[in-house]
């Protein structure tokens, strides 16, 4: 394999442990199997775009290509953005808890609008997942949507939905307090022309 793929393998598996996921996780989560996750990971596979598009987006990455002459500010940018602390055991613990007990909600038609809800809000909040330091408000947020299984009422989404799109806020709204601490960027020039 060569070095190009070393660097994509590498991004992959150092994404996938920022988000406190396992291989088994990620497999879950992309639909690619476990064993092809680890080949990518060790670099002994070739990467088909089909599975590589389907691992970033489970990891919250996009793919996009660059003109080359703005690959340093990109660099410069992830490189900023890739510092954010990596998840705790526990929490990703906890997430994936909830994550499985939203999948295994078997819901009445009149309330699949409600789980719809849940799932997307569920999905906002676990962009989070590196802010929280402690798991105790996640228990509290599983034990809500685990009272939604033993329920026929369609309002029952409606404490769970709240409950996690309060966190999430709360959550949003730390980051953006602490982003203005941050020392600024340098700026770059992406034309190439000389400056004389």
């Amino acid at each position: 394999m060569n070095y190009a793929t070393e660097q994509v393998a590498e991004t992959l598996r150092k994404a996938r442990e920022q988000k406190g996921l396992s291989q088994r996780a990620l497999s879950a989560r992309a639909g690619v199997p476990q064993s092809h996750i680890s080949k990518i990971e060790n670099n002994t596979v070739d990467l088909r775009t089909s599975s590589l598009t389907a691992i970033a987006h489970a990891l919250d990455l996009e793919l996009v290509l660059v003109p080359r002459k703005a690959v340093p500010a990109v660099k410069s940018v992830t490189r900023s953005v890739g510092t954010s602390p990596m998840v705790d055991s526990a929490i990703g613990k906890e997430f994936r808890k909830i994550e499985k007990t939203l999948k295994s909600l078997s819901v009445h038609p009149a309330k699949v609008e409600g789980l719809d809800h849940l799932q997307r809000n569920f999905r906002d909040l676990s962009q989070f997942q590196n802010l929280v330091k402690d798991s105790e408000q996640l228990r509290n947020i599983r034990k809500i949507v685990e009272s939604v299984k033993t329920t026929t009422d369609t309002d029952a989404f409606k404490p769970a939905n709240e409950a996690i799109r309060a966190y999430r806020n709360t959550l949003a709204h730390a980051q953006s307090a602490t982003e203005h601490l941050r020392p600024t960027r340098a700026a770059y020039r992406l034309d190439g022309g000389d400056d004389g």
